[in-house]
């Protein structure tokens, strides 16, 4: 049965979606879970996961059958380690698309037993090149380049060994933890853990290392974005003129209604949304995406880079969280108005629950009031 976490307000559900990817009918599923069973509202997180709050411990149960039945929960044994980052624009914009990797990552990573020992903290990321998702800290980075994908410093030629390469890294993780008789939970608490991990994949896999390029990370994308090329290349695809333009929301601190949600997947066509680990929302290639955006606007998504969600973030503060001196939530818009265009994040205690890297003003709820760092 799926774990759920306790929190002040109720238990909460931790839904991972690898690579942020989530279809129509699994935003529906999500939606009428958050309005039947939990608060109505769901949570992005910054791994592009989603979660569910304000449920009943009994609520159990039913979560399981249904997000099992909605290709959401595929199996309980690896759930808390189906945690796999992906380039959210990836094949949108430029250069190609990932789903097939991502797909293929997570399909093997549940085939794996074994995999089943790591931590819900260790991570996978699949970048395109850009380094939007590199640069996040994760214990296994594919990124793509023009001649290879390099998989912690190795280079793998053929694409559909991505996958397996990846896969290898946790496995050799693993392995050096039960020799150093430890309880790491992610390769960085080894010592010297990426180095030895690389070593070890190289021997067992006859993989050569090579220097790591990563592209410098992109700005936070919102609005429109448009394709750069149509048709030629390998691996991409024809899409039509006039459906040449993505839409990019913000989610306002990451919170999205019920409403909010059926409204994204009635407009979804062919594609999977993509859940971004900046707590927003990419939809390919929607039909009239101008008017698509005119409409996010008018229901309380950001659109542009004026919108103060683009770069303020918070966690759940009171009510939701016992440990927290503050209703974060509420008070987090008015801290984004007083730094305009630097990264903001509100937290209701010491802990800085998720704090975002990238994070230039820290504002931090003490019994004395807020406390101010990075001014």
């Amino acid at each position: 049965m799926l774990r759920l976490a306790e929190a002040a307000d109720g238990f909460l559900a931790r839904v991972r979606l690898p690579g942020g990817l989530v279809s129509g009918e699994q935003l529906r599923v999500l939606a009428r879970l958050a309005g039947e069973l939990g608060d109505g509202r769901v949570a992005l997180t910054s791994r592009g996961n989603v979660q569910l709050r304000g449920l009943a411990a009994a609520a159990a149960s039913q979560l399981t059958s249904e997000l099992a039945e909605a290709g959401l929960l595929p199996s309980l044994s690896h759930d808390r380690v189906r945690n796999v980052l992906a380039s959210p624009l990836a094949g949108l914009d430029r250069g190609r698309d990932l789903t097939g990797i991502v797909r293929a990552l997570d399909a093997a990573l549940c085939a794996r037993p074994r995999l089943a020992e790591l931590s819900g903290r260790f991570l996978f990321a699949v970048d395109d090149g850009r380094g939007d998702v590199a640069g996040l800290g994760a214990d296994v980075v594919a990124a793509a380049g023009a001649d290879a994908t390099v998989v912690n410093g190795l280079a793998v030629r053929a694409r559909d060994g991505v996958p397996d390469a990846m896969l290898a890294c946790a496995e050799a993780f693993l392995d050096l933890r039960a020799e150093l008789g430890g309880s790491a939970w992610r390769v960085a608490d080894l010592p010297d853990g990426a180095a030895r991990v690389r070593a070890l994949v190289a021997e067992r896999l006859g993989l050569a290392a090579v220097p790591e390029e990563r592209g410098a990370a992109d700005a936070r994308p919102v609005g429109l974005v448009a394709r750069e090329t149509v048709g030629g290349g390998e691996s991409a695809e024809f899409v039509p003129d006039d459906a040449r333009f993505s839409a990019v929301l913000i989610a306002p601190l990451g919170r999205l209604t019920a409403a909010q949600l059926t409204w994204i997947a009635d407009r979804l066509t062919d594609r999977a949304a993509r859940i971004t680990p900046w707590r927003s929302v990419v939809l390919p290639f929607p039909d009239d995406a101008a008017g698509v955006l005119r409409a996010a606007a008018s229901l309380g998504f950001g659109t542009d880079t004026a919108s103060p969600w683009l770069r303020v973030t918070a966690c759940a503060g009171r009510p939701g969280c016992a440990s927290a001196r503050a209703d974060v939530q509420s008070d987090a818009a008015g801290f984004a108005a007083r730094w305009p265009g630097q990264i903001v994040h509100v937290s209701g205690c010491e802990r800085h629950c998720g704090r975002p890297a990238a994070t230039e003003i820290d504002v931090t709820a003490t019994s004395e009031g807020y406390q101010i760092a990075g001014v």
